[in-house]
């Protein structure tokens, strides 16, 4: 088996040096860090979340923890990845934070199936969040093994996809409050941004890798 020391970073990675990139980097990553740091905070403050929410988390800490804080690790971690300079000036460093990544997504989407059926989203025990936990398992499973087979562009691909993954607990924090502020009530909510919050962020890159991929070939 090939190691991953020996791999070449991910191809075509996004053009930061383009004014709108950097932007884009920079919301992105704000709001993603974000979102890992209220994951680490709501970890040791049970009266962050209301509802009983932190009791039914945490009934089990390990998979309490393993979830928020996997979760908030993959958070931090993800928007380094998208950083042409550090893969190509530091990839040792990239390689290593792909797989505290790739293993902290692990944890948490483990955990977050055992999690999600006790939601408090009611559409079939939860089955929203079921679905997005094993589509993050999965695109993570085959990120890892498109890098073992050398295959660099399928590995950037699923890595893109699987973040999109991740940044659910971005939207999520983002639809909610809108959702209960145009009058609809905290459960049903949830049941919505619980679809929400993820298949959008798919669909969105898929069209943006397709979209480059048809500018390519004009290009060509």
């Amino acid at each position: 088996m090939p190691s991953i020391q020996n791999l070449s970073v991910a191809s075509e990675p996004p053009r930061l040096d383009l004014p709108w990139a950097r932007i884009g980097w920079w919301v992105m990553a704000l709001l993603s860090f974000a979102a890992g740091l209220w994951a680490i905070f709501i970890t040791v403050t049970p009266s962050a979340l209301l509802g009983g929410q932190w009791d039914r988390m945490f009934t089990i800490a390990a998979i309490g923890l393993a979830h928020t804080l996997g979760g908030a690790i993959a958070s931090l971690i993800g928007p380094f990845q998208f950083l042409d300079g550090l893969r190509r000036r530091n990839r040792r460093l990239h390689i290593w934070l792909g797989r505290v990544y790739l293993v902290s997504v692990g944890l948490s989407g483990i955990a977050g199936l055992c999690l999600s059926p006790g939601s408090l989203a009611s559409n079939t025990l939860g089955i929203a969040f079921v679905l997005l936990a094993l589509a993050w398992l999965h695109t993570g499973w085959q990120a890892y093994a498109a890098i073992r087979r050398r295959d660099v562009d399928a590995h950037r691909r699923w890595m893109i996809r699987n973040f999109a993954l991740t940044y659910a607990a971005v939207t999520l924090r983002i639809e909610m409050p809108i959702l209960i502020v145009a009058g609809m009530a905290p459960v049903l909510a949830l049941n919505v941004v619980g679809w929400t919050c993820w298949i959008p962020n798919l669909i969105a890159v898929e069209w943006w890798m397709k979209r480059k991929d048809a500018r390519k070939a004009a290009a060509g």
